[in-house]
């Protein structure tokens, strides 16, 4: 079978190469991070052992349901690690299929992934039922002693300044300038694709639509660029600094409120709160955030009675989220827009907000936790209701991404957590999903909450 293993920096445009690779592209304004649950690539997500365990568990149980629903046989309690059943139901599942493991960078994880029982094992065949299979991994990993010989390893890096201009073009259209001023905008930008992705979005949206192209699009983007650069003391155009991506970020961010979508950042940094792994939008309720971040809604004047955060608001902050590249949704269900059903931010889009939090300590705490109580809100939910069972593994890795925070979190907040995981990880081991459950536990005691 083959395995395609993308190394590269953060922001290099790792995972976007790797789905462009799935032959998922060919539609006319692809999202890579946008997919129909049927469709046959499989991202997970392989950032620390919580959210790699969780995901090939989450995948298996998906792809055991689709096949006991086609022929009635169900072999999802055969397997007993994550990895074989997630492999098992690959190789069952009809057609051509692409596992995609995001973010294997632990040089642990990585080692343990080409043993006998890992995922990137020797001799995996190629064929599956009625089609052929592909693992396609990113990593920031960049030694090629750490990878089997059987993997075929591909650096991926900053594209070449006439590379970077097209990128650009793709995303921006005419807004991006001409030839020679896109391409400059793209070295300027240090010829990261997903950089390059964000900055174009901005220039396509920014551009006004009743009056045709904006001429000044690219002007506009490059006085913004200089007046962030000249607020944080970074030197101006020209010099060998340049712009981040977290700067970016930003300049979009700016943009979503100006277009009348004032939310738009504190979504963003909510969801920076959780970990890399794909987050269920059921878990955002418009009226729970409208209750645990104060302000979400504007100023509250005593005595008046202020609008509430509504789904129609929430709809309309992550459809501009990803259509700035902030954020990205895939799988239709009972969701957002019936095609929001999981959420995705890059992790260097994550690092960026937390980063931005950090400066911040009165809001991450608000944030960090309302994060805790969405948690806790379905945690309950699920043990109350069997047919609630398979939002365990979808749970397990952001309670453990909010562990690390506990202990600077305030007593009440902690004690909340804390139960979250206790809750996860019995219905984990009650499910067979012993190993996830003892991952959870252990981090937790880890860091001093057993």
């Amino acid at each position: 079978m083959p395995i395609d293993v993308l190394v590269g920096p953060a922001g290099a445009g790792k995972t976007l190469l790797a789905l462009d690779r799935t032959n998922t592209g060919s539609r006319s304004y692809f999202d890579p991070y946008h997919w129909n649950e049927g469709a046959d690539v499989h991202f997970v997500s392989a950032h620390d052992e919580s959210s790699l365990a969780a995901g090939l568990t989450d995948l298996a149980r998906r792809l055991a349901a689709k096949e006991a629903a086609r022929d009635g046989g169900d072999r999802w309690h055969g397997r007993r690690t994550p990895e074989d059943r997630a492999l098992s139901a690959l190789m069952q599942s009809p057609g051509n299929w692409v596992l995609l493991l995001d973010g294997l960078d632990d040089p642990r994880m990585v080692a343990r992934a080409w043993t006998p029982a890992g995922l990137l094992r020797r001799n995996l065949r190629r064929a599956s039922r009625n089609g052929f299979g592909q693992i396609i991994v990113t990593s920031r990993l960049g030694d090629r002693e750490a990878w089997p010989p059987w993997v075929t390893v591909a650096p991926v890096g900053p594209l070449s300044a006439p590379s970077a201009g097209e990128q650009l073009r793709r995303h921006g259209g005419a807004a991006a300038g001409t030839s020679k001023e896109v391409e400059q905008l793209a070295v300027r930008l240090g010829g990261h694709p997903l950089t390059l992705r964000i900055a174009g979005n901005h220039l396509q949206i920014g551009s006004t639509r009743k009056t045709g192209v904006n001429a000044d699009a690219y002007r506009d983007y490059e006085a913004l660029l200089d007046a962030g650069a000249a607020r944080r003391g970074v030197p101006g155009p020209g010099t060998p600094q340049l712009e981040t991506l977290a700067a970016v970020c930003e300049l979009a961010l700016d943009l979503a409120a100006r277009r009348g979508i004032p939310r738009a950042r504190l979504i963003l940094r909510l969801l920076s709160c959780f970990a890399a792994a794909s987050f269920p939008s059921e878990l955002l309720v418009p009226q729970e955030l409208d209750r645990l971040i104060p302000g979400l809604c504007g100023d509250r004047p005593d005595g008046d009675q202020a609008p509430s955060f509504t789904g129609g608001e929430l709809q309309m902050t992550v459809q501009t989220l990803r259509s700035l590249g902030l954020l990205h949704t895939f799988g239709p269900d009972r969701a957002i827009d019936r095609q929001d059903r999981y959420l995705a931010l890059d992790p260097a889009v994550a690092q960026a907000q937390r980063d931005a939090l950090a400066a911040d300590p009165a809001q991450a705490a608000v944030l960090k936790a309302a994060a805790v109580e969405l948690l806790h809100r379905q945690a309950v939910s699920a043990t109350s209701e069997q047919s609630q069972a398979w939002w365990w593994p979808v749970l397990l890795p952001h309670v453990e991404a909010l562990g690390r925070n506990l202990p600077a979190m305030d007593r009440a907040c902690a004690e909340r957590l804390r139960d979250t995981a206790d809750r996860v990880a019995a219905g984990l081991r009650h499910n067979g999903q012993v190993r996830a459950a003892v991952l959870l536990r252990s981090s937790i005691e880890a860091l001093g909450a057993g």
